[in-house]
């Protein structure tokens, strides 16, 4: 069952890996981890982690736009005037709704 999943849904076999691996490292008591990775082949499932890194990704992108924001390293964003600030915290400052 494993190999004609991997067959038919090859395209998403990679983002089923992470889905797995997150899923063993924060989920209790998982009796069928091959279940749980074709499950999340057949429905194309992403990590949580993956669906935060867009959202940051989104983030940033929208705050270069507007040039609050230059780069970004690691969890540390630089603004224009070169200044270090936690990524979180510049997302709490500047929300995307301005």
């Amino acid at each position: 069952m494993i190999q004609r999943t991997i067959k038919r849904c090859w395209e998403n076999v990679p983002r089923a890996i992470a889905y797995l691996k997150e899923a063993l490292r924060t989920c209790k008591g998982i009796k069928s981890p091959e279940a749980i990775f074709v499950a999340a082949c057949k429905e194309d499932r992403k990590p949580e982690s993956a669906q935060v890194q867009s959202a940051v990704k989104v983030w940033f992108e929208w705050a270069r736009q507007k040039r609050i924001v230059i780069t970004m390293s690691g969890e540390v964003v630089y603004t224009p005037d070169g200044e270090a600030v936690a990524l979180a915290e510049m997302m709490r400052r500047f929300p995307m709704s301005q």
